[in-house]
């Protein structure tokens, strides 16, 4: 049996208490079973665009400020960009994940 001091303890429960608070998501569907926008952007988005969409990490576009009609917003996810800067979502969510996630884009203009 090993015996481990105070201070190996303490970090292996801080360790554990940060891996299972990290774990918890919002659900990607809302009560109706649709797709939740908010959820799915936080999960792909923020990172890049962040929680405002002003964020701008590797020169993501302020989303809130952007100018892009919808159906633009829609084909940019879905495609990603000419630069290749954003990558394309097609492969990773669905059409109904992409509309709900262009929808909460839309709420986060000035």
């Amino acid at each position: 049996m090993a015996i481990y001091n105070r201070g190996s303890w303490i970090i292996l429960t801080t360790i554990l208490f940060v891996l299972t608070s990290c774990g918890e998501q919002e659900p990607v569907v809302n009560e109706n079973g649709e797709p939740n926008g908010m959820a799915i952007y936080n999960q792909n988005c923020k990172v890049c665009h962040g929680g405002k969409g002003d964020l701008g990490v590797g020169d993501a576009a302020d989303l809130s400020i952007s100018e892009k009609t919808f159906e633009d917003k829609l084909y940019l996810i879905t495609n990603g960009s000419e630069s290749g800067k954003m990558t394309p979502f097609k492969s990773v969510l669905t059409e109904k994940e992409i509309n709900a996630v262009t929808t909460h884009i839309e709420t986060l203009k000035k």
